[in-house]
């Protein structure tokens, strides 16, 4: 490495690995279910404070960005020929989506897991009174809503596509139009994320069981889904509950860190940071934002639809 210009030094990455793993630490603690459930609340403020960590680190980066106005890792001496045909910032993008990739399989092998192994409800089958024993899917609860869900994978597949159009206007020395197609993605990205925070407070304070309902049979268009459902449909409710709150809830933390980024996008593109010299940060961007819509046409078919 070239003793005149070396690594730039910043102490974001580290510092926001180190605040990611003090917040999750935090969470887990602060939410683990005892006797009542309520876990040690004292660790929220371990939660908070890895949480201030990731913000400052996250500070920190864009501050140590926003004058670029060349491509980073030119002064990197290569000692291969492949180094000298991907970027450091692009290899460490796909490091970071391959782990990503992990976590989404772990996600919803899980999923799959317990489908298989919990039988769906069938009138021949004994559930218990209030169905425990039998797989009642989030499918059967968001179907009366199933429209939403097909906004959604719209609103994300269309995002991808202004993304493209954002790096090509990028390359083609058109800052206006960049400017204008990650403001698209933006607007896209929120949709799916308003659309998904709707749902997710229709779910968990609807009543799906009442007084006209019979274990005979689920009425759908009337709510009679399952008596554990009867007080909303929600994290703690049950097994199909934690799944599918989970999954969804990590995506859509993944896509809200994505609208986080592409505020800085915007506000960078506005001042006409990005050329056809300059627009690496758009490509990793789009990368990660490719991944993201990805794992969504997985999520959609499999929670609601199986």
């Amino acid at each position: 490495m070239s003793d005149e210009h070396g690594h730039h030094g910043t102490i974001a990455p580290f510092l926001f690995c180190v605040a990611s793993a003090v917040m999750f630490i935090g969470l887990v603690m602060a939410t683990a279910g005892g006797e009542d459930k309520n876990g040690d609340t004292g660790y929220w403020f371990i939660f908070f404070f890895g949480l201030a960590g990731m913000l400052t680190g996250f500070m920190i980066w864009v501050q140590d960005y926003w004058n670029q106005t060349t491509e980073e890792g030119e002064e990197i001496e290569v000692y291969h020929e492949y180094w000298g045909t991907i970027t450091t910032r692009k290899f460490g993008m796909w490091i970071f989506l391959l782990t990503e990739v992990m976590v989404f399989s772990t996600l919803l092998s899980a999923y799959l897991r317990y489908r298989a192994a919990v039988p769906d409800y069938d009138p021949g089958i004994d559930c218990g009174v209030d169905f425990e024993l039998c797989w009642v899917p989030a499918a059967d609860v968001i179907r009366s809503h199933l429209v939403f869900g097909v906004i959604n994978t719209f609103a994300l597949l269309l995002s991808s596509l202004t993304v493209v159009l954002a790096l090509y206007a990028a390359k083609n020395n058109n800052p206006k139009a960049t400017t204008r197609y990650l403001t698209a993605t933006l607007i896209l990205g929120t949709i799916f994320l308003v659309l998904k925070l709707w749902e997710w407070g229709e779910m968990k304070d609807g009543h799906f069981w009442g007084e006209k309902c019979s274990i005979a049979a689920q009425d759908i268009a009337h709510h009679c889904i399952a008596p554990k459902y009867e007080n909303g449909f929600w994290l703690d409710t049950s097994l199909e509950g934690s799944t599918f709150y989970i999954t969804t809830g990590t995506h859509g933390a993944h896509v809200f860190v994505g609208l986080i980024a592409l505020v800085y996008l915007i506000a960078k593109s506005n001042k006409d940071g990005y050329n056809e010299e300059y627009h690496d940060t758009i490509e990793l961007f789009g990368l990660y934002w490719h991944y993201v819509d990805l794992v969504w046409v997985f999520v959609f078919p499999f929670f609601y639809l199986y």
